[in-house]
């Protein structure tokens, strides 16, 4: 409907709000605009277990995606690979949200620092404390920035990590260009990031393969949360993207050619989601007993999105790029 500015599955939702008394919580997505909505959808700080990233078994198939070794993830490949022997290393995240990521990568022990940023103030609250509670507050730093400050502030950096947020960029060539100005000569950009289609409008070929494996699963493994059972993909439609988050994938489907035009690829290892990251979105939660059945699924649904990874091609990639010179 008006080329998916609406569909029908906004009326069922605003319908499901209606029924539960959360009229008020509707009207206050509306009257929030710009910035201010992308800080307040970004204000929880409790991680989701509804989404894929929940899923053990999905985390050690990215994993295999970045090492081939299913218990070795990117940040530890990366640090084998790309960072050993060089010492005293500064690091920017961008859009580091609660800063989990960033744990993970200051565990590493390669950095003298990484500072994190986002525009989210909860967050970042919540990522200092965090730190400071693991006892990293001495590698771990975080501020409510965005890159426009660093810039004007002369910063400089040795890495800048760009782990699921630069899909949450526009502008991207502009932006390419302002995140190679913050980095020291033989800086590296390092990427784990969503490229995939822009605005979540997923194709007719992603719809239909997602679809056909829900089809081939129980019941109770396809169960949301509100205890609705979810039967078929839904290509969201852009006004609920704008009322959610206006800067989710907001130009995602540009983000590889705006960083391979700015950047050298140093390595590209791409690892999937094209129909898992839809399939599993809203009933994550389901895959996460460790049980013999569950396995079997979910060999199943991977075994289901590599069949079609050759004709669909690859949502999610990690990089590690240099700057080509200016």
């Amino acid at each position: 409907m008006f080329n998916n500015l609406v569909n029908r599955h906004d009326v069922y939702r605003v319908g499901r709000k209606l029924r539960r008394g959360q009229l008020d919580r509707l009207v206050s997505k509306v009257r929030i605009r710009g910035t201010e909505r992308v800080v307040a959808h970004w204000s929880a700080v409790d991680p989701s277990l509804q989404e894929w990233w929940a899923i053990p078994a999905v985390v050690r198939r990215w994993n295999t995606f970045a090492s081939g070794d299913p218990e070795i993830g990117f940040p530890e490949y990366v640090a084998d690979r790309w960072l050993a022997g060089r010492s005293g290393l500064r690091a920017l995240s961008l859009g580091c949200g609660t800063g989990g990521n960033e744990v993970i990568w200051a565990r590493l022990g390669v950095f003298e620092h990484i500072t994190g940023i986002d525009i989210s103030p909860d967050r970042i609250a919540y990522a200092t404390g965090r730190a400071k509670e693991l006892g990293l507050d001495d590698v771990l730093g975080f501020r409510t920035a965005d890159v426009r400050e660093l810039l004007q502030a002369g910063e400089k950096y040795d890495i800048v990590l760009g782990l699921q947020s630069l899909h949450h960029f526009d502008r991207l060539d502009r932006t390419m260009d302002r995140i190679a100005g913050l980095l020291n000569p033989g800086g590296l950009l390092i990427v784990d990031e969503f490229v995939g289609p822009t605005k979540f409008q997923w194709t007719s070929g992603q719809l239909r393969a997602v679809d056909r494996l829900l089809a081939g699963l129980p019941p109770e493994r396809r169960r949301l949360a509100d205890g609705r059972i979810k039967r078929r993909a839904v290509r969201p439609s852009l006004l609920s993207m704008r009322l959610d988050d206006p800067s989710e994938a907001v130009d995602a489907a540009r983000l590889l050619p705006a960083i391979r035009n700015r950047y050298r690829v140093l390595e590209e290892r791409p690892y999937g989601g094209t129909v898992l990251h839809v399939a599993f979105s809203g009933i994550a939660q389901n895959f996460r007993d460790g049980g013999e059945e569950e396995a079997r699924l979910i060999e199943r649904c991977f075994a289901a999105e590599d069949a079609v990874l050759p004709s669909l091609g690859h949502d999610f990639v990690f990089m590690v790029c240099e700057p080509k010179p200016a």
